[in-house]
């Protein structure tokens, strides 16, 4: 964790037309923005909003919208009015919707002028459910994805962030736009593996690895990690990323995650898609 929060991840240089949109990632389900700092150069100002509540563990009793409503102030007090870019991994894209719903809902001068989610699949059961229910398939939970030499400490704060998480996701629901305003574009970022069941599940070596999936990967298969079927409108383009969904930013990963995050910024920051 920093000791800034909103913490400065890249510094990002002028171009020549100085308009390189500042890009805010919200954490990821673990509640740290330690991972955004392994990302390469994005050419852009990029800030991270880490948990405010990482160390004590206190809930949010208003749920994801309140948490954003909270995130919003500290977007503001980084941009206070122009254009921003929002994005996040996982957790971090819902977080990034929900968001720009509380700055467009309460007319501030900040625009968001999109929004980068990395690998956040619809939240909802997916088309594996009915093979769960049936007993057909295991649907194991996430688990935080550690290097061995993590603190112990920390360890502990990770994993008690994602179950606080997973109980966020649970409750949200997705927001909505009225014929008055208009929801920005989404890029999805989507990882093309699915993660192996045994980081995601306490007895791996008893597990039937054909039979059971990670919870983010319900939607795998689906273009659009399920939104195509709930909220047609929200993502606009998709980009394939190598790696699952706990690698993604890790390794021989990285420069892939980076370029493809890069190009989604640019994408976004020249108008390619029109809000709806």
């Amino acid at each position: 964790m920093t000791s800034a929060n909103p913490s400065l991840i890249q510094a990002g240089q002028l171009n020549r037309n100085n308009n390189n949109t500042p890009l805010i990632l919200f954490h990821d389900g673990g509640g740290t923005t330690i991972s955004y700092h392994y990302l390469g150069n994005l050419g852009r100002p990029v800030y991270g909003i880490e948990d405010p509540r990482f160390f004590l563990g206190r809930p949010w009793r208003g749920g994801l919208r309140e948490m954003a409503r909270v995130y919003a102030n500290l977007v503001q007090s980084i941009v206070p009015s122009g254009n921003v870019l929002l994005g996040g991994w996982s957790l971090g894209g819902f977080t990034a919707l929900e968001v720009s719903k509380v700055l467009e809902t309460d007319h501030v001068d900040v625009h968001v002028l999109g929004i980068v989610m990395l690998d956040s699949p619809y939240p909802g059961h997916g088309p594996v459910h009915q093979k769960a229910m049936e007993g057909m398939l295991r649907i194991v939970p996430c688990k935080p994805f550690l290097q061995d030499s993590c603190a112990p400490e920390l360890r502990m704060l990770v994993e008690r962030s994602m179950k606080r998480a997973h109980r966020l996701v649970e409750k949200w629901i997705v927001p909505e736009w009225t014929d008055k305003q208009h929801a920005p574009p989404v890029i999805l970022l989507r990882c093309q593996d699915y993660v192996p069941p045994r980081q995601g599940w306490d007895d791996g070596d008893s597990i039937d690895a054909q039979a059971t999936i990670v919870s983010v990967d319900r939607w795998r298969k689906q273009r659009m990690l399920g939104w195509e079927h709930h909220h047609n409108d929200l993502v606009r383009g998709v980009l394939d990323v190598p790696g699952h969904h706990f690698n993604v930013i890790l390794g021989e990963n990285l420069k892939a995650t980076t370029r493809q995050m890069k190009l989604a910024c640019e994408m976004l920051e020249l108008s390619f898609f029109k809000r709806v």
